[in-house]
């Protein structure tokens, strides 16, 4: 089974250690699916894998023992020191190994992550016989919900990851555990760990289902609350049919083709600031510059959520200009060259062109905006070519 990151497997098999594919990363090979995150678990300990990965890192109360990204994937490290032996691949496991996998297993909350897909052997491990549940698309937690909640506190949280990566459905028992609350306080200080997997679920494609369910359950609150407090703020239905302003902002990330990590946090804090301009200004024109508002309202969440200082400049790029598309047609040349020279501008589009449909408007302007751009960037080609336009 070939994969982009099957040298970090190689590596360590041609160095005499055992690894494989573990938990998510084997899950969605067993479903046919591109891993968005690649988990390998190995008896390789944290001192060799810092002397094969040189470019690794480690971080505190995070799941991985070790990690690192490249480009727009992250491979992280369990390790397994007490699996001495690789696995021969010409013979069947031993007691030992058998052990060593269940109880790595048990280490995920969830029977359908609880899958290993060994390098050598390219076989799949079931060491929990969970795959029935995975067939039939249930999230369900290996041991009670409540013991799984003492050993992972933020079990509704890695709950709305799991719907967000599948789309499968929660077991009612569990269903019914997730509303009774009792684990908010787990989310009052978000640590890397925290914060890492709101992203995931924010990148996965399934944003709107899982934000939803963070919300029903009332984490949402205590992660984002300058977003869920777009509730208070009702809206003229004229131009936003979907509802207040927390709805309107739930249905954008419906509307993303491609989400990404600055696109989607720029999505839920584009109109943050509403619930402060709610007033009106001159004219009675409601909201007046919530963009601007807004933007000083990303500062104190990008901070809490660990986005670096490139990250941080794109999202105020793009919540500071959701709304100047409106105007492409009449802005003025040198403010056009601006924004349109901006790297972060296809971004912009596209929060855009999700603003637009999450309300059922007509998107000619997008196309409007799409159009304009495309030429500028046909000029803008010629003038580098020294053809004069």
């Amino acid at each position: 089974m070939s994969f982009r990151y099957e040298y970090c497997g190689k590596l360590l098999t041609g160095n005499n250690f055992w690894a494989c594919y573990a938990f998510e990363t084997a899950r969605d090979l067993l479903l046919k699916r591109k891993p968005r995150v690649i988990k390998i678990l190995t008896n390789a300990g944290l001192h060799q894998l810092s002397k094969l990965f040189p470019e690794i890192e480690f971080r505190k109360k995070c799941d991985e023992h070790a990690y690192f990204v490249h480009e727009d994937y992250s491979v992280r490290f369990f390790t397994i020191d007490y699996l001495a032996e690789p696995l021969d691949k010409n013979r069947a496991e031993t007691g030992v190994q058998k052990k060593a996998l269940k109880m790595a297993a048990e280490y995920s909350p969830f029977t359908i992550n609880s899958f290993f897909y060994d390098f050598e052997r390219d076989i799949f491990h079931d060491p929990l016989d969970a795959y029935s549940m995975l067939k039939g698309r249930v999230i369900k937690t290996i041991n009670s919900p409540e013991r799984t909640a003492e050993t992972f506190p933020t079990i509704v949280l890695k709950t709305a990851k799991v719907v967000s990566e599948t789309g499968f459905k929660i077991d009612k028992t569990l269903q019914r555990f997730l509303k009774k609350n009792e684990t908010l306080y787990n989310y009052r200080e978000i640590d890397e760990n925290i914060a890492g997997d709101f992203l995931d679920i924010c990148v996965s494609g399934r944003a709107y289902e899982a934000l939803s369910l963070l919300d029903e359950c009332g984490v949402l609150e205590m992660l984002l609350p300058e977003v869920t407090l777009l509730k208070t703020v009702n809206q003229d239905k004229e131009y936003h049919p979907e509802g207040n302003g927390f709805r309107h902002t739930l249905e954008c990330l419906k509307c993303v083709k491609k989400p990404n990590k600055t696109l989607m946090m720029s999505i839920l804090l584009h109109d943050t600031g509403k619930a402060i301009t709610a007033a009106g200004g001159k004219n009675k024109k409601p909201f007046p510059n919530h963009s601007y508002v807004s933007k000083t309202i990303a500062k104190k969440v990008l901070c809490r959520f660990y986005y670096n200082n490139e990250e941080m400049d794109e999202v105020f790029f793009l919540v500071k200009n959701h709304m100047i598309l409106d105007a492409v047609d009449r802005l003025p040349e040198n403010r056009l060259r601006s924004l349109f020279s901006s790297p972060y501008f296809s971004n912009l589009l596209e929060l855009y062109r999700a603003d637009l449909e999450s309300g059922y408007h007509n998107i000619d302007s997008y196309y409007l905006a799409a159009r304009v751009y495309r030429e500028f960037l046909r000029k803008d080609k010629l003038r580098r070519q020294g053809v004069y336009v």
